[in-house]
């Protein structure tokens, strides 16, 4: 019988022991907060965090088309019309065109899937899409046609010749803009853009391949 009864009494100790413990450890939470020692250890208590690789895509993607350089150049464009001496000579018609233009270089980061980035710990690596050319315009405040030359017997100026060296014109200040290698840069200002964009979300290091 006393064997039997010091095992209930063990029994009713440990449950005491536990309850005035689970107490103990409420109020030091509710008091002290995550600042009680070894409690945080315990509950295995960690800053909140939401940069999970769906994030960070979700994110990137609303960044939407990057455009991170801008190419503007002027150049003059010459286009005449041909054709036989007859033609030349009742409608023959030289113009030149000095036209100023923008390129826009940048990344499209709609094209961005999830397969995209990766997360592991504090470091993100994304495959960025490459970088292209957003667009090609002209500058319509500082465009002009410069001179305009009909031959004796033409009374009738063609206006798709005017248009026809406009567009020449955006031809020309975009292969000017790859030439200076505007997709090299616009890449390296994409990069550096997104890894500002991603460090805010927590990480540490952010990788590009």
């Amino acid at each position: 019988m006393s064997g039997k009864g010091g095992g209930v009494g063990t029994t009713l100790v440990l449950a005491l022991v536990i309850v005035v413990l689970s107490a103990t450890l409420g109020v030091g939470l509710a008091r002290y907060g995550p600042e009680l020692p070894l409690v945080g250890t315990l509950l295995g208590e960690k800053p909140p965090r939401t940069t999970t690789g769906p994030v960070v895509v979700e994110g990137i993607r609303e960044l939407d088309q990057l455009a991170t350089v801008r190419w503007t150049e002027s150049v003059p464009v010459t286009k005449e019309t041909g054709g036989d001496i007859l033609e030349r000579l009742f409608s023959g018609e030289k113009v030149i065109v000095i036209a100023t233009g923008n390129v826009e270089a940048g990344v499209d980061l709609g094209d961005i899937q999830e397969d995209d980035v990766n997360v592991r710990g504090d470091t993100a690596t994304i495959d960025l899409p490459e970088a292209e050319i957003l667009s090609a315009s002209l500058d319509e405040g500082k465009t002009r046609v410069y001179d305009r030359d009909l031959s004796p017997l033409n009374v009738h100026p063609d206006d798709d010749l005017v248009e026809e060296a406009r567009l020449r014109a955006v031809d020309k200040i975009e292969a000017a803009a790859r030439e200076n290698e505007i997709l090299d840069t616009a890449e390296q200002n994409a990069e550096a853009t997104i890894r500002a964009f991603v460090t805010t979300l927590g990480f540490d290091e952010v990788r590009f391949r």
